[in-house]
């Protein structure tokens, strides 16, 4: 039996395969320009955002390699050490903090019960500081065993004085600030520590002001005064 179709129905039908047609015709288009985008592209490096780190990241720091307190006896008498973080640790007598990169001589490794002890001379005295157990000692963790001068060879005169005159400004590595403020401490960072922030209020030590750092990729982009 033969189907006829009404003047209308003729329509709908005509209207509907336009409509498919253009929609195909889309796809096909779309898909034909991403085919010759893919293969245009086929080959080449992906294009890499280059970042730079300042060269403090990238200087050697050697290790003193010291465990024990027999080790300790052996490597660090007479000796020179820097300290790495100022206003972090104190020492006797009197609970004095070591300064930034202050320099110490051991005189002697003693062992004072569970505490094994570094012995130096300090303003015309004998000083000491606890380094560890007889057994466990953190030197590595406390000291530079190499002048930071010849560790970080690449600064200039000029960012040598900055920091040991107490200076953080923009534009100055992480490094560079805590030899000039001493400790800090990381209140937020992003993930990875690509952006990290770091209070540093233990310098009041020294009569500075207190600051608020805030880092992207070890450099400082801004600096604001703590008031509480």
């Amino acid at each position: 039996m033969e189907t006829k179709f009404t003047d209308s129905e003729w329509f709908y039908w005509v209207r509907l395969s336009v409509k498919v047609a253009v929609v195909v015709g889309v796809v096909y288009v779309a898909y034909h320009f991403y085919e010759r985008s893919r293969i245009a592209n086929m080959g080449r490096e992906p294009e890499v955002k280059r970042i730079e780190l300042p060269k403090d990241v990238f200087a050697f720091v050697p290790k003193s390699n010291v465990t024990d307190l027999a080790a300790a006896r052996r490597k660090l008498v007479g000796k020179p050490l820097w300290v790495k973080e100022g206003y972090r640790w104190s020492y006797e007598p009197g609970g004095r903090l070591f300064g930034p990169i202050e320099q110490i001589v051991p005189t002697s490794v003693e062992a004072r019960g569970r505490e094994a002890v570094i012995a130096f001379d300090k303003d015309g005295g004998k000083a000491t500081f606890v380094i560890g157990t007889p057994d466990r000692v953190f030197v590595d963790d406390i000291f530079f065993v190499k002048d930071p001068r010849e560790i970080y060879d690449h600064w200039t005169d000029e960012m040598w004085a900055a920091a040991g005159n107490g200076q953080a400004e923009i534009g100055m590595s992480e490094i560079q600030i805590g030899f000039a403020l001493g400790v800090g401490e990381t209140v937020r960072q992003s993930p990875g520590g690509t952006t990290r922030i770091v209070d540093y209020r233990q310098c009041r030590e020294a009569g500075l002001d207190p600051v608020r750092v805030t880092y992207r990729h070890h450099v400082a982009t801004a600096i604001e005064p703590i008031t509480n």
